[in-house]
């Protein structure tokens, strides 16, 4: 039977702390509150570690987003055919490979079949199966509807990871192409000037401005090569540790929305996934506040993380949520009033569903824009900096008979 380690308050308020058999948490907290305790806190504990369990947690790491919506979506369709949870697991198990995400399921597996409910046994891993997919399924616990909860998770994941594909699409382009242009400039300018400089010297000719300045730059490199990778390392590392500062993040959080051309980007993917999440939780049936907290933590950003403390702020008050949206910048004034509008009528989860999907358009379309400006900024980037060198190497070519008749 399973074993629950509770802290608590006696009707003295004296908090008290322990451990509790049970055949699962519901039992549990009934047995604690007939003692007279109010339960602060509970989870499912054991005497004996697995050594393959803690392989799975460690494996978790590993599992891929792609599984766990396979998962969801198998498992749902099995569920709403009227198939039991246990047995669908068994099925899932059936058919999948020895990968570490089929020995989480079998431990998940294992402990629904030892009375643990199936979010209990989900919030042992954290980094595989995300806080919105374990509240959906603890609002299905208490509905009955697992199946469809599942089936809900399995399609807000597949959004989610085609939006995160976008943006990792719009960034990575100019961030190889920048990068690949800085490696080919050390290479001229570590390897190939120092040898075309020897050339030059030995014919003791006047050489064209640019090309003297990039003599000069390339002894600067080669010369104090050691100095400048220093360098080069402390400022990275300046950097890193200032992105683990709140001061630091917030500067970087504030970039990422105010930038030229990547801040439309990251807004609409702030708002479209933070409007859909909400969309989803509520009309599971999650309390507003609850989903407000997990929301936090899908907007990883500290500007957006100050709004939610607003919001959470308001709702305590009495307010509304409407109040905080409509007077931030972090918000399309549209979808703040459309926000409003759903708080008023009720139709708060179906508004939020609508404001997404237009977001996700406007993201599509800025991701689009966004590239189609990149891309010509890109090559004038490496033009200049790749060009320029091979001009400045050439222009004593020109003048390369004069040189050899000295």
């Amino acid at each position: 039977m399973p074993k629950y380690n509770y802290k608590a308050r006696d009707p003295r308020g004296q908090v008290q702390a322990g451990v509790v058999d049970a055949s699962d948490e519901a039992s549990a907290l009934k047995r604690l509150r007939t003692d007279g305790l109010t339960v602060t806190d509970i989870r499912i504990t054991s005497e004996i570690i697995n050594v393959e369990q803690v392989r799975a947690k460690q494996a978790a790491k590993s599992v891929g987003r792609d599984e766990v919506i396979a998962f969801s979506s198998q498992l749902s369709v099995m569920l709403d055919t009227g198939v039991p949870l246990s047995d669908a697991l068994d099925a899932f198990l059936t058919q999948a490979k020895e990968t570490p995400f089929a020995k989480i399921v079998q431990i998940v597996a294992d402990r629904i079949n030892s009375g643990v409910s199936f979010s209990q046994s989900l919030t042992e891993f954290p980094k595989v199966f995300p806080p919105l997919m374990m509240s959906l399924i603890q609002a299905s616990e208490a509905t009955g509807a697992l199946g469809g909860m599942l089936g809900r998770a399995s399609v807000y994941l597949g959004k989610d990871r085609k939006t995160i594909k976008q943006i990792r699409g719009a960034l990575t382009y100019p961030a190889v192409m920048v990068g690949m242009a800085v490696l080919v400039t050390v290479f001229l300018v570590g390897w190939v000037l120092p040898r075309f400089a020897k050339i030059y010297e030995s014919k003791s000719a006047a050489l064209p401005t640019p090309t003297r300045i990039l003599l000069d730059v390339s002894d600067f490199v080669t010369g104090n090569w050691a100095i400048l990778l220093t360098g080069v390392f402390v400022a990275t590392a300046s950097i890193v540790f200032a992105m683990h500062t709140d001061r630091g993040r917030r500067l970087i959080d504030t970039c990422k929305i105010r930038a030229p051309i990547f801040g439309p980007i990251f807004t609409n993917f702030y708002v479209s996934r933070s409007t859909r999440t909400l969309g989803t939780l509520l009309d599971a049936g999650v309390t507003l506040t609850d989903s407000i907290r997990i929301v936090r933590g899908v907007t990883t950003n500290m500007l957006w993380d100050d709004l939610w403390d607003e919001v959470e702020v308001s709702l305590a008050e009495g307010r509304t949520m409407a109040e905080c949206v409509l007077n931030t910048r972090l918000i399309p004034p549209s979808a703040g009033q459309m926000i409003a509008a759903g708080e008023r009528t009720g139709r708060l989860p179906e508004v939020l569903e609508k404001i997404a999907n237009v977001t996700e358009e406007d993201l599509d379309e800025s991701i689009k824009t966004g590239t189609q400006l990149i891309e010509p900024l890109v090559i004038i980037f490496m033009g200049f900096m790749i060009g320029g060198i091979a001009i400045a190497l050439l222009l004593p070519i020109f003048t390369m008979g004069s040189m050899m008749a000295k």
